[in-house]
């Protein structure tokens, strides 16, 4: 691909993924992931080595959880969750054990929240869903126990 064109596909996904931004930041999470998933299906095909594809698929999780949609949150969060642990960047984690907790698979919900608690340190708590925060509080603790 020329030059000219991967800036120009850079462009258009990061557009796309500014888009998905306002409608999250603006609770319209359906046209959030709408607007995430186009920009992964861009980057997919048009900037296959960039890492931009796991921050995207980090987004997109974010909408999916907030949609209520476990499964789909779990797929995104797992592909972007070696990249956001390399970085240090706990959203893949947290993401993927509330999902995870909301859809039963406890033992696996506390593994990622676990590492999400690693990266984020004494406001962890502050960082998951209040509707679980106390049921999940104290699963880790009896985990810890």
């Amino acid at each position: 691909m020329e030059m000219n064109a991967l800036d120009d596909v850079e462009s258009q996904v990061l557009d796309l993924a500014n888009q998905a931004i306002g409608h999250q930041a603006g609770g319209d999470y359906r046209q959030a992931a709408q607007r995430w998933a186009q920009a992964i299906a861009l980057a997919d095909t048009g900037m296959h080595d960039d890492e931009i594809r796991y921050w995207l698929r980090s987004g997109i999780a974010d909408a999916h959880y907030r949609l209520g949609q476990d499964e789909a949150c779990i797929a995104a969060a797992r592909e972007a969750r070696d990249w956001c642990r390399h970085h240090q960047a706990p959203l893949a984690a947290l993401l993927l054990g509330q999902a995870l907790y909301r859809s039963g698979r406890m033992q696996a919900a506390l593994e990622a929240l676990e590492e999400a608690r690693s990266m984020i340190g004494a406001e962890f708590l502050d960082a998951i869903d209040h509707v679980h925060r106390d049921a999940i509080a104290e699963l880790m603790t009896a985990r810890a126990a």
